[in-house]
């Protein structure tokens, strides 16, 4: 008997296989037009422009194939409609799987992201994986963008922001991370914003800051500058750098690379006050000093005090900044709600006092002790 069901088994799973199909064929392929980057923009009356590139493969020009970059671009009083009117202008099918990321000039993010964001979440297509930017120059010069590195803007987006580990001063947030943030606590988000390089030897994309949106809309941008800050507060630290004065000269500099960073948060509530408190604790190797050092005991406890002052400050000010706005980027609504689900407050950053306390850790020095 049991013999019997062996062969039925795998009678069943040959018929299976036979039955079932991919959701490309070769010939479908070269049918298909992917989608590897949108940009969307608006016209003076908030009309909706959409850009989109496209990765056509080629057959025949080589063994191993080649492939070919092709823009798009597509007008409508809706955004469905602006994509509809794009799709048309193309002799084959515009498929959006494959699409890395969603890119917002500052115009359409300033006018209000809810005008466009149905239709990502909607569209059976349109993946929530691609991560989201807002751009603060002019989409056609983007879209137009040669980039050595990767001809494709939305394929290199990825790269640049998956190696965001490499700056302790940049904001990255999905499409997915997005729609999270847009419906809880304070419903604020800070999406990564994107530039052209201006003073590299080819012109490039670079992650130069964060923009602040709420209700859905962008009310502000936080520079790389406070990034740093930002980060150290929500515990988004990958790696990155910490630049202080050099304890042998005060006018150079000495440079120590972020290996790990961990912060815990406190909440409290007492006297009608929202008391938050943040234990950042850093483990830093020696990068580099300017002009000369010499690491004895004594110096070595100086950089580590200089650079947890830098943390706090740095985590001061842009929390300093963002509660005289009333705006709170740092998701402390949600952490206090979680926390006291029943007591109701009309903005709750505005009713919280920081408490910021910092750890550096030195981990490696190098082998040189010393540098004159």
């Amino acid at each position: 008997m049991k013999r019997y069901k062996k062969i039925l088994i795998i009678g069943l799973i040959i018929m299976n296989c036979f039955s079932m199909s991919s959701c490309f064929s070769y010939r479908d392929i070269n049918k298909v037009l992917f989608i590897t980057g949108v940009i969307v923009d608006v016209d003076n009356i908030g009309n909706p422009i959409i850009y989109g590139e496209a990765f056509k493969g080629i057959r025949g020009v080589a063994p191993q194939g080649m492939d070919e970059r092709i823009l798009f671009k597509g007008t409508g009083k809706t955004m469905f409609e602006a994509i509809r009117n794009m799709n048309s202008t193309s002799s084959y099918k515009l498929n959006y799987t494959q699409n890395k990321a969603i890119i917002f000039t500052q115009k359409a993010a300033e006018l209000g992201l809810d005008n466009f964001i149905d239709l990502l979440d909607r569209d059976q297509e349109l993946l929530i994986r691609p991560y989201i930017a807002v751009y603060k120059g002019d989409p056609e010069k983007l879209i137009k963008l040669n980039i050595a590195q990767d001809k494709y803007i939305g394929l290199f987006l990825v790269q640049l922001i998956e190696n965001i580990g490499a700056s302790s001063r940049a904001v990255k947030l999905d499409l997915n991370q997005f729609y999270n943030q847009r419906n809880m606590g304070d419903k604020t988000n800070v999406v990564t914003i994107i530039d052209i390089t201006k003073d590299t030897i080819e012109p490039t994309l670079e992650v130069n800051g964060g923009a602040v949106i709420k209700d859905d809309k962008m009310v502000s941008i936080l520079s790389s500058d406070e990034g740093q800050g930002f980060n150290f507060l929500m515990n988004t630290i990958l790696g990155g750098t910490l630049e202080i004065t050099n304890p042998c000269d005060i006018n150079k500099f000495v440079t120590l690379e972020i290996k790990k960073s961990k912060t815990n948060t406190e909440i409290s509530y007492y006297d009608n006050i929202v008391h938050l408190k943040k234990k950042i604790v850093v483990k830093v190797d020696f990068g580099e000093a300017q002009k000369s050092i010499i690491l004895t005991n004594e110096n070595i406890s100086k950089i580590q005090e200089t650079s947890e002052k830098n943390i706090v400050k740095a985590c001061n000010n842009v929390f300093q900044k963002y509660k005289g706005m009333g705006i709170d980027i740092f998701d402390i609504s949600q952490e206090f709600y979680t926390k006291y689900p029943k007591i109701k407050i009309e903005n709750v950053i505005n009713k919280t006092d920081i408490e910021v306390e910092a750890e550096v850790q030195i981990m490696n020095i190098g082998d040189v002790k010393n540098f004159n």
